[in-house]
């Protein structure tokens, strides 16, 4: 077994890891608020309930995709063996575990937390619960988006690989087994920094929104009268948090198509 072979194993579980430490948390915060809402209404509870696993349906998903990137990097040993020593094959498979996991750290928390505010927001003004329930899924959705930006990103690594930068026989190799061309580091370097521009920048933005999409949820349920104005600064600030994430994206498909 090579070291790209122990490197996959490894990243497979980086990548499983962070992904359900986020959606493990945002799972959580909903079932917090759920909790808080049918103590102020129980004569709600089915309603709260139901809007609580939707909330947790949609929370879950950032661990699905870890789930998703974690299979393909465990299966991907097989694949390594072309190039059983490669650093820069090594790096793709650290590269797209970070990028996925902080990604979904970001996403599955931001989720949570928007099911969170939106639960308590329906228990205080249940009158509004139609309206707060939407918002609730518009904010989990835009939150989800980070999320989504890391997993084409960690596809992306995993479907390039690292043979385009795999060394010829006569590169210098450390102890006579790792290449150090420079094709290999160029190409370690490449797919490391994609995979943490990406998956920090995700992280950051979704739990941006995810703030934004809370306090929307809040507003619209305490004070019904300014929902209108509610809305719009939602969609307004929501779209300058996402704004760090599309430029992570760019600079994580420029690391690896320059």
């Amino acid at each position: 077994m090579g070291i790209a072979n122990l490197a996959a194993l490894l990243a497979c579980g980086l990548a499983m890891g962070f992904g359900a430490l986020g959606s493990g948390w945002g799972l959580g915060y909903a079932a917090q608020g759920a909790l808080r809402a049918l103590a102020r209404q129980p004569s709600k509870q089915a309603d709260i309930f139901r809007s609580m696993l939707v909330g947790q349906a949609i929370t879950e998903t950032p661990a699905i995709f870890s789930l998703v990137v974690s299979f393909l990097l465990y299966f991907s040993m097989d694949r390594a063996l072309e190039a059983p020593h490669s650093p820069a094959q090594c790096a793709v498979y650290f590269g797209a575990a970070l990028c996925i996991g902080a990604g979904a750290i970001g996403a599955g928390t931001g989720s949570g937390l928007v099911a969170h505010d939106a639960l308590e927001g329906m228990s205080k003004n249940p009158s509004m619960q139609g309206q707060t329930l939407l918002m609730m899924l518009i904010g989990q959705a835009w939150a989800q988006t980070g999320g989504i930006f890391a997993l084409v990103v960690a596809l992306f690594l995993l479907n390039r690989g690292g043979s385009a930068a795999l060394s010829g026989a006569g590169d210098p190799r450390l102890w006579g087994t790792i290449p150090l061309s420079g094709g290999e580091l160029s190409g370690a370097a490449r797919a490391l920094g994609s995979g943490i521009a990406m998956g920090f920048g995700a992280l950051g933005s979704s739990l941006g929104i995810a703030f934004a999409g809370g306090g929307a949820c809040r507003g619209m349920a305490e004070h019904p009268d300014a929902a209108a104005k509610v809305k719009t600064v939602y969609f307004i600030g929501s779209a300058t948090a996402q704004s760090p994430s599309v430029f992570s994206l760019i600079v994580a498909l420029l690391l690896l198509i320059g």
